[in-house]
């Protein structure tokens, strides 16, 4: 059985900003996607470990 991830819509949104940033326009590779997607998941968990501590936007 395969693993299946469901993305939702601000997911795919941050991915496509994190592969932008990297210069990835148009067509990104599925090692490219999924590097991004993993730098948006880590981005994710540093802002809201922030927030914990306190932190300002």
């Amino acid at each position: 059985m395969a693993n299946v991830i469901i993305r939702n819509e601000e997911r795919k949104v941050q991915t496509e900003a994190v592969l932008q940033a990297y210069g990835v326009r148009g067509q990104a590779t599925t090692v490219q996607r999924e590097a991004a997607e993993h730098i948006a998941m880590r981005s994710n968990e540093a802002y809201a470990q922030l927030q914990r501590m306190g932190g300002k936007k």
